[in-house]
C-alpha cells in the first residue's frame, strides 16, 4: 500500500475577460441630478418624503422600470450622459473590449491511497480539499457576463464556477476466489466499483431583468452585468433544490422588511429606496435566509457564487466474468450499473431558464435538471438515472 500527499497551488494572471469600457459609473442612472426632475436625482425624487410618504408613489414603479415617463427618461439620460464615450459615439450604448484584467487562484490538498492486489483485493482512493477563486470562470465569449463595475473588476472576485471544496473517490476491485468447474462457471469472476462523493458546486444570483445598479446593462445586447441582490441569513438556507425558492410578494412581511433595510442602517434615503424595491420586486425567503433587492443605484452584498447545490453522491458497479481459451485467447463478459442506487442529483440552476435571476421569479433557485441533461450529454453524462449495460468481448 502507498500513501501520497500533495499540495497544488495555481495563480493565474492577465486572464482574458470582456469589459464594457463605455459603462456609466455604478448608480449613475439613479443618483445623478436631472433638470427634468427639478434638479433631483431619480432616487431622491422617488424616495419617500413628507409630501409622498409612500416610497415611489410618484414614480409608479411596475416591473423593471418606473412607469412614470419623466423618471424613466431621466434615468436613461443620466446613464447616457455618464457613459465615457457618449460625446464621441452617442449612438453606442456598449463598447466591449477584450482585456486581461482577470486573475485566479487555486489551492488544493490531494491525498491518494493505492493498494496493490492482496488476497484478491485492490483499490485506489483519492481525496481533494481545494478552493478555487476567480473573477470570471467561463472562457472569454459573448455569453460571459460583464463585471458589475467596469472600474473595479475585483468586485466580482469570488468562488469559481467549478469550486468543488471536497471530492472523494474510491475504486475497489475484488477477484472472487474460484474453483474448477464445467465451462469455468465458478471461476474468473470479479466485482469492481467507483464511489464518488463531492460537495455541491456554487451558483450566483444576478438580476438581468431590472436596472438595479443604474448602468443600463441589465438587458445588454451582448451580455449583462452581474447585479446581485442583498442576502442575510445562513448561506446553506438557499441550497438549490428541484423547485424554485419561494418568493414573497405583496405587502412586505416584517422579516423581509428588516432584511431589506439592514444594509442601509442610518441612511434614510437608501432605506426608503430599499423599501420601494422590496414593494415592487418582493423578497425570497427560505429556511431563515432572505434575499432582498438592493436600494436602487446600489450593488447588493450577495456576491458571486455565494450559494451552492446539494452534494453529489454516486455509486457505479461492475460484475465481470472471464473465460480462457488456450494461452492466447480469452473472452470477457461484463454487466455494468451506472448510478446503481438510482439517486437523483441536480445541477446548478440554469441561467437560460431564469434560475439565476431573482427578477425573473418563476424559476429562481431551481435546480431543475440533472447534470447530464444540463450538460447536453444525457447518454454518457454523470447524474442521470440508473443505466445498465452488458458487454462481451474477445481478447487475443
Amino acid at each position: 500500500m502507498t500513501l501520497d500527499l500533495a499540495y497544488v497551488g495555481v495563480h493565474g494572471v492577465h486572464e482574458a475577460t470582456w469589459v464594457d469600457i463605455n459603462q456609466p459609473p455604478v448608480g449613475a442612472g439613479w443618483n445623478t441630478p436631472n433638470a427634468t426632475l427639478g434638479g433631483l436625482s431619480p432616487a431622491a425624487y422617488c424616495a419617500a418624503s413628507a409630501t409622498h410618504p409612500t416610497p415611489f408613489d410618484q414614480c409608479g414603479v411596475l416591473g423593471s422600470k418606473p412607469t412614470n415617463t419623466k423618471v424613466n427618461n431621466a434615468i436613461a439620460a443620466n446613464e447616457a450622459a455618464s457613459s465615457p464615450y457618449n460625446g464621441q459615439f452617442p449612438y453606442l450604448n456598449e463598447i466591449v473590449q477584450l482585456g486581461n484584467q482577470d486573475f485566479s487562484n487555486y489551492d488544493g490538498l490531494q491525498v491518494t491511497v493505492n493498494e496493490r492486489t492482496s488476497h484478491g483485493l485492490s483499490f485506489l482512493a483519492g481525496y481533494t480539499f481545494a478552493h478555487a477563486l476567480d473573477i470570471v470562470s467561463a472562457d472569454a465569449t459573448d455569453q460571459q457576463p460583464y463585471p458589475t463595475n467596469a472600474y473595479n473588476v475585483r468586485l466580482n472576485y469570488g468562488n469559481s464556477d467549478y469550486d468543488m471544496r471536497h471530492r472523494f473517490t474510491f475504486s475497489p476491485t475484488y477477484l472472487i476466489p474460484g474453483r474448477k468447474s464445467p465451462a469455468q462457471m465458478l471461476q474468473g469472476w470479479s466485482v469492481s466499483g467507483i464511489v464518488t462523493l463531492q460537495s455541491g458546486l456554487p451558483w450566483t444570483n444576478s438580476d438581468v431583468t431590472n436596472d438595479v445598479i443604474g448602468t443600463g446593462e441589465f438587458v445588454g445586447t451582448i451580455s449583462s452585468a452581474l447585479q446581485p441582490w442583498n442576502y442575510s441569513g445562513p448561506v446553506s438556507a438557499f441550497k438549490a433544490a428541484p423547485h424554485s425558492i419561494p418568493q414573497l410578494t405583496g405587502p412586505a412581511t416584517a422579516a423581509c422588511q428588516a432584511a431589506a433595510e439592514a444594509p442601509y442602517a442610518g441612511n434614510a434615503q437608501l432605506i426608503s429606496l430599499a423599501d420601494a424595491a422590496l414593494a415592487n420586486y418582493g423578497c425570497y425567503a427560505q429556511n431563515g435566509g432572505f434575499l432582498t433587492p438592493p436600494a436602487f443605484g446600489t450593488v447588493g452584498n450577495a456576491g458571486r457564487n455565494r450559494f451552492r447545490v446539494p452534494n453529489y453522491y454516486n455509486v457505479d458497479l461492475s460484475v465481470g466474468k472471464e473465460w480462457k481459451f488456450k494461452e492466447r485467447y480469452s473472452a470477457q463478459f461484463r454487466a455494468e450499473f451506472f448510478n446503481t442506487l438510482n439517486r437523483a442529483d441536480f445541477a446548478v440552476p440554469a441561467a437560460n431558464s431564469g434560475g439565476l435571476d431573482p427578477g425573473a421569479a418563476s424559476q429562481f433557485g431551481c435546480a431543475c435538471a440533472t447534470p447530464d441533461v444540463q450538460g447536453n450529454n444525457p447518454v454518457l453524462g454523470s447524474g442521470g438515472p440508473r443505466h445498465i449495460q452488458f458487454g462481451l468481448k474477445l481478447l487475443f
